[in-house]
């Protein structure tokens, strides 16, 4: 599938999504975390989220003092997310542009994240978005970014019988076995990479079987989810890097 392929396939989805209710599910959460986690004081920093839809986490940084941007090339996800941000009184800058070619200066920003975009392009366009990624952000500045896992087990066989099926809703996805390299390759220094979410891995098992999945999330209750995400590794991998220069 093409770029613009890609790129109709999101605007179609936010166009069909602009009415869904607006609240923080356990993933945007546990990725909130991560970035907590990882960044700890957010006060000032300046943060772009390239590839933002809904911005409902970015919303949790504006509100502990990050200064916050927004790009997608969705206008109607920056009304969601505008939208939001209104509901929780606070602040951020909506610009409606392509992360293929990022409409912002050099060295512009303290944090650069996303969710669930770079998995939707193929090598090639992916090491150019990490190149013009590298460009906004500052000297010793950080990037992260949170990718469908290819070591995910249950998600991966989910997503295999539901575009069988045709009734997979996300447009083309590769799921990521590592960005350290196209990172490296970019200008990054990798500092970590690792995956997280599991119940979200074996979610994706109900395009298959909501009943066989529902059994196997009582079987694996009793075990901790650093368990199971070493076994059948979790939804999300999370690829935390810094600029070189």
């Amino acid at each position: 599938m093409s770029i613009q392929e890609v790129k109709k396939a999101w605007q179609d989805y936010w166009t069909q999504s602009k009415h869904k209710e607006l609240f923080l599910d356990e993933m945007s959460k546990t990725i909130i975390s991560e970035l907590l986690k990882n960044f700890r004081d957010v006060s000032g920093n300046r943060f772009l989220e390239a590839g933002c839809g809904r911005g409902m986490i970015s919303a949790q940084m504006a509100e502990l003092g990050a200064d916050v941007h927004l790009l997608d090339i969705s206008s109607d996800a920056l009304q969601l997310a505008r939208k939001y941000f209104a509901q929780k009184n606070v602040h951020a800058s909506f610009t409606q542009g392509d992360i293929i070619d990022l409409p912002f200066r050099e060295s512009t920003f303290d944090i650069v994240w996303n969710a669930g975009v770079m998995e939707h392009f193929e090598a090639g366009p992916q090491l150019k978005i990490l190149q013009n990624i590298k460009n906004i952000i500052k000297p010793k500045g950080f990037f992260i970014t949170f990718n469908p896992f290819d070591g995910a087990f249950f998600y991966k066989i989910g997503k295999r019988f539901a575009e069988k099926k045709g009734t997979w809703p996300y447009g083309p996805e590769y799921p990521v076995k590592s960005l350290q390299e196209q990172c490296r390759t970019a200008g990054f220094t990798v500092l970590k990479e690792y995956a997280i979410c599991f119940k979200e891995n074996l979610a994706y098992f109900s395009y298959v079987s909501k009943t066989l999945r529902s059994i196997l999330k009582r079987i694996f209750k009793p075990f901790p989810d650093r368990f199971l995400i070493r076994v059948f590794g979790g939804y999300l991998l999370v690829t935390v890097a810094v600029k070189q220069d």
